[in-house]
This record gives C-alpha cells, sequence and structure tokens, in this order.
C-alpha cells in the first residue's frame, strides 16, 4: 500500500506497523535500526570483481538491514522509501565531503589551493549513475536503484553548496573592532573558489536484451561473478563527465566493475562506486578433497606425531621383545582419511 495512500490509517487500525528491521510494533522504523543508516561511509576492501574501483558502503547487508534492504527493493514496505531516500541524501553528502573540492576552494583535506590549482581541476559534470535493472523490474516501474540514485545525486549537490559559510571575523591585522561595520577597502582577499560543479542524475546503463543474465538469488561467490561480468550498453554521451556509480547491495563487485569498465571505454571518468549496504566477506570454506570433506586435521598431526615416534623402552620390555626400529617420518596412506 502506497504511503499517501488514505486506507492506510484504518489498515493500521487492523494492522499495526511494524519495524522494518527488528519487528516492534507502532513504528516504521525503530530509532536503533534507524541508527544502523546513519552510519559513516565505510570502504569495501574484500570485492575481488571491481578491478580497482573505490566502493563505499553506508551499512552491512546483515541483521535488521537485510530486512529493510529486501522490505524496501521487492515493495513489500513501501514506507520505508522516505528513510532511504533520506540515507541515500545524507550519504550522497558525505561523499562529496571526501571526494570533490568544496565550494571555498579547498580540498576534501581542507587545504588551500591557489588560483592555477583551482583552475587545474576538472569541471566537468557529475554524473550519479544507477546500475542496470532488469526488464521485469522496469515493467513493474519500481526502480529503486535508480530511485536511490536520485537521492545521492540531490545529497552530492547540497554538500557542494557554500550555505555554511561564514565571514572570519577573527584576523592578526588591524581592523574594525567586533560588532563595528567593516570598511570595503579592509577586507581580506577571497579564496580561491572552485569551479561550479554541475551534478546530474542519469540512468544510462541497460543490460544487453540478447544476452540476458539469470537472477542473481542462490547463486554462489562465482557465479555471481560469472552472471554479471558482462558489461552492459551505454545509451548516451558521457565522454567527459565524472561519474559515480550507485548500487543497493553489492556481494562480489561484478556489477559495478562490469559497469565500470562499460562508463570507461565510452570517455568517463569514474570515480568511485557508492552501495546502500555491502553483504560481508564471505566466510573461508573447508578444504575439500574428491571424496569428502577433510575433518579431524589436528587429530591427523597428532596421529602422524604418534606412528614417527619410537616406542619406549619400557613398553619394549614389558613386551618380552626388543625395542623395534623408529617409524619414518612419512605418515601413512590412512592419515589423510577423509569422510
Amino acid at each position: 500500500m502506497p504511503p499517501d495512500s488514505p486506507l492506510r490509517p484504518l489498515a493500521r487500525l487492523v494492522l499495526p506497523a511494524a519495524c522494518a528491521g527488528c519487528g516492534c510494533w507502532e513504528t516504521t522504523l525503530c530509532p536503533r535500526c534507524t541508527a544502523l543508516l546513519e552510519g559513516p561511509l565505510e570502504l569495501v576492501e574484500h570485492l575481488r570483481a571491481v578491478e580497482g574501483l573505490e566502493v563505499v558502503a553506508l551499512t552491512r547487508y546483515t541483521g535488521p538491514v537485510r530486512s529493510i534492504v529486501l522490505g524496501w527493493k521487492n515493495g513489500a514496505r513501501e514506507d520505508l522509501d522516505a528513510v532511504v531516500a533520506d540515507a541515500g541524501r545524507r550519504a550522497g553528502a558525505a561523499w562529496a565531503a571526501s571526494h570533490l573540492p568544496q565550494a571555498d576552494g579547498t580540498d576534501h583535506l581542507g587545504t588551500a589551493d591557489g588560483p592555477s590549482a583551482a583552475a587545474r581541476r576538472p569541471t566537468g559534470p557529475v554524473l550519479v549513475v544507477p546500475a542496470p535493472s532488469g526488464l521485469g523490474r522496469r515493467l513493474r516501474g519500481r526502480l529503486v536503484v535508480a530511485r536511490l540514485a536520485d537521492e545521492v545525486a540531490r545529497g552530492i549537490a547540497r554538500g557542494l553548496r557554500p550555505d555554511g559559510l561564514t565571514d572570519d571575523t577573527s584576523s592578526d591585522r588591524p581592523g574594525p573592532g567586533a560588532g563595528a561595520s567593516a570598511s570595503p577597502f579592509d577586507t581580506a582577499p577571497p579564496a580561491p573558489a572552485a569551479a561550479p560543479v554541475r551534478v546530474l542524475s542519469a540512468d544510462v546503463l541497460r543490460r544487453e536484451r540478447h544476452r540476458a543474465s539469470a537472477h542473481q538469488a542462490g547463486l554462489s561467490s562465482r557465479g555471481r561473478r560469472t552472471n554479471r561480468a558482462r558489461e552492459p550498453r551505454v545509451l548516451a554521451d558521457v565522454a567527459g563527465t565524472r561519474v559515480l556509480l550507485v548500487d543497493d547491495v553489492v556481494t562480489t563487485g561484478a556489477t559495478l566493475g562490469a559497469c565500470a569498465r562499460a562508463l570507461r571505454a565510452e570517455g568517463a571518468e569514474v570515480l568511485g562506486a557508492l552501495v546502500l549496504a555491502a553483504a560481508p566477506p564471505p566466510a573461508s570454506a573447508r578444504p575439500r578433497v574428491p571424496g569428502g570433506v577433510v575433518r579431524g586435521t589436528a587429530e591427523c598431526a597428532r596421529s602422524v606425531a604418534s606412528l614417527a615416534t619410537p616406542p619406549s623402552s619400557d613398553s619394549a620390555s614389558s613386551a618380552g621383545g626388543e625395542p623395534g626400529p623408529a617409524l619414518p617420518a612419512t605418515a601413512p596412506t590412512d592419515v589423510g582419511r577423509v569422510v
């Protein structure tokens, strides 16, 4: 049911709203689950298929976050649209603060550059491009990643505005006292201003229809990388633009890597990727051999050590025989037993 539907208050009388993350009643998202979407951007370092692309995530795709993202993505919780939109704007503003020159001529480290450095900065527009959606999702009109990219673009534009800039009245040189009107001839030279940056959101990537990939759900990490390794089509001229890719969830990075290759081939500079949530790195699998899984590695090691150790003289004399020769250090054939 849409969030603005007039039937929603009536529906809540029958079925109270529940938190999309933990399930507590009478709220769309409880404060504890809301805080999971308010953390700083984190660099995702375990992706192998992004080919050097910098990927940052707002949160981890686990626990309540997984329920939140699935409910929002699949349309079961359309009341989460406003929550995710707010998270996208904040993520975009945080990304702009750390990756783009600010309106006062300083870089993301707060270092003021000279006019020549400001002139050398790239002046092309920043294009926020969502990862391509499947045909079925487009037919349903549930383009959640494109909407997320719109909000990220709004956040980037908001982060580049000089709204928070104020004149610094403290100076070591003589001047009018506090509260006095400053003379027009008693002003400090202005800081070098960065060139205005245009921020656009454009859904310009499409999957190849004749090579449509299968759904990612249920595939292994290797299957996901193979399934989304095909480069999408670029529908517009993106040469000379700086691109930030946006996706909802990243698992292996195969989709983002393919999108980056396609955009770079068309002349765009891909600055990085921003995702709502990143899946945790896969746990290391147990070693496998033909016939089963190797178990009891520590026990096998102890067996090898015991077999390689010669029997004691006490045990040999008690048995009424001479001490036998020491066994070779080579493990018997039954040490690497599989079950």
